[in-house]
């Protein structure tokens, strides 16, 4: 087969034309694209002096950082495979992660050593470490008996050509965001993640004189949608190690972002503070991906940070932004259209099946089904699970698990996972639909709806609420009753709660809610 375009290659070019432009920033380094690959190269010394070789996987356990992405490409330049670990996850559903992999290094941050060292412990099969310094390592934590990166990369300089990469070698395994079990390693190739960074570089306007504040972990997927289309086009990808609405902003008045991405969940954290102390005259686009966005917070957005908002869907087995669907701007202007996620990616395809049925077994418009895609930027393979590979991906087509409807304008509109639908009285009700009209109460910052088991109804509905002012359930209830909810619908309880749990990826999870009420 011959050699195509590879993530390293995409770095080298970005380098060699604007070697002076900003690559990457956080709170303590700034690496324009020359200074970048360069240590991008005594990283991959590094590795090779730690017996890493083409194929061989790297598990990174760091936080969002300049030198993350230093470990990242450095795994890149030799043809090897990274791995981002969630840090949420528990030791031993790490450990798990770790024996699945058996990665010859862990390459984790100096706040984490104590981690890292319990994992090692747990998954002896991890020969080496490598230590990181981020904006949240300790001053007592920068030494120690492994290699620090960026101090000692100083020491060391490629001196050999590293072996040959082809588009349909595994460039990462993405671990999926589930909250319960070890999660799967999606295997993504380089031809997947390239022309997932060419997709994302059209729809998030990203080029040289674009910038973007990445506010994802470095195992969630958005990590890579908003990280490598800036990277592959030669703009600025800015990190924050943790989440802080203040800072956020800060950020992209300071740094010039010309592009806001987060999810609705954190959206809706950030409409807490005063956005008017703020100058973000930059921004010329706004998105959002992950789940639906209420009526209200869309609203804020268009009025507070841009007109210009974009709406994807993706997922981890997706890659994203050439696998999934997009809602462009111009898309909102029917509003008929205000829940839809759109239409497929450039080369993208989708259908809406019966849920398990054949490829071929699509529903009519306007019928509820699974929702499947077919993209250049769509995985085929599981790490270590050849089985499970099979059971969803078939023929380039990616089971997603989604209900879903296709309009008679092809318009596609999600109507939550198969396993969230309740059933209250024998009748099928979707959460989202539930949450829209209760966060419509401007007492709400966040609500989540699932079902309780119950005698007579055999579910119970019940919304779980986050309130910014204070508000009484009676008093959500009789708004709820305004609305256009039918009445099967409604919320039977109310239930106060101070936060919500949240799962790898940020989002507020249903499931690990419903975990949370079962166990009492």
């Amino acid at each position: 087969m011959t050699r195509d375009t590879n993530l390293r290659e995409m770095l080298h070019r970005a380098a060699k034309w604007f070697p002076n432009n900003e690559a990457v920033v956080d709170d303590l380094y700034r690496y324009t694209y020359a200074q970048l690959k360069d240590q991008v190269q005594r990283m991959a010394k590094l590795l090779h002096t730690r017996g890493v070789r083409k194929g061989d996987r790297v598990a990174l356990l760091m936080y969002p950082s300049v030198q993350h992405v230093v470990a990242l490409f450095g795994t890149f330049e030799l043809g090897a495979i990274p791995s981002a670990l969630h840090l949420r996850e528990s030791p031993k559903i790490l450990a798990a992660v770790l024996e699945r992999l058996s990665p010859r290094v862990l390459v984790y941050d100096g706040a984490l050593d104590e981690l890292a060292e319990e994992l090692r412990r747990l998954a002896p099969l991890v020969s080496h470490g490598i230590r990181a310094v981020s904006e949240l390592t300790p001053p007592d934590k920068i030494g120690g008996p492994d290699p620090v990166i960026p101090r000692d990369l100083a020491d060391y300089t490629l001196d050999f050509e590293p072996m040959p990469i082809f588009s349909h070698d595994t460039s990462m395994i993405a671990l999926s965001s589930g909250t319960t079990g070890v999660p799967k390693g999606i295997m993504h190739t380089h031809r997947t993640q390239i022309e997932s960074a060419r997709g994302g570089a059209f729809v998030f306007d990203a080029n040289p004189h674009a910038a973007i504040i990445n506010a994802s972990t470095t195992a969630f997927i958005g990590w890579y949608n908003c990280t490598m289309p800036y990277l592959n086009a030669g703009g600025k990808v800015v990190f924050m190690a943790v989440w802080d609405p203040k800072r956020f902003l800060q950020k992209v008045q300071d740094e010039r972002a010309t592009f806001v991405f987060l999810v609705p969940t954190v959206w809706r954290m950030l409409f807490r503070e005063n956005l008017d102390h703020y100058d973000l005259s930059a921004v010329r686009k706004a998105g959002y991906a992950g789940e639906p966005m209420d009526t209200r917070t869309m609203g804020l957005v268009r009025d507070k940070i841009c007109n210009n908002v974009i709406n994807i869907y993706g997922t981890t087995e997706t890659g994203s932004c050439a696998g999934g669907t997009i809602m462009f701007n111009e898309d909102y202007r029917d509003p008929s259209k205000q829940e839809s996620v759109g239409k497929p990616f450039i080369n993208a395809d989708v259908r809406v099946i019966q849920p398990g049925g054949a490829l071929t077994d699509e529903v009519a418009p306007g019928e509820e089904g699974e929702v499947i895609i077919r993209g250049l930027s769509v995985a085929d393979q599981v790490w270590d699970q050849p089985a499970l590979a099979r059971k969803i991906f078939e023929d380039g087509w990616w089971r997603s698990g989604d209900m879903g409807v296709l309009d008679t304008d092809n318009y596609l509109y999600l109507r939550g996972r198969i396993d969230d639908m309740i059933i209250s009285g024998g009748i099928n009700v979707l959460p989202s639909q539930v949450e829209e009209a209760v966060l419509s109460h401007p007492a709400v910052s966040e609500c989540v709806v699932i079902g309780i088991p119950d005698e007579q109804w055999g579910q119970r509905i019940v919304a779980y609420v986050v309130a910014k002012e204070p508000v009484t359930p009676e008093q959500l209830k009789a708004h709820v009753e305004a609305t256009d909810l039918s009445h099967y619908k409604r919320p039977r309880e109310y239930r106060l709660v101070s936060e919500l749990p949240r799962g790898n990826t940020g989002k507020v999870s249903r499931r690990m809610l419903r975990s949370q009420v079962a166990g009492k």
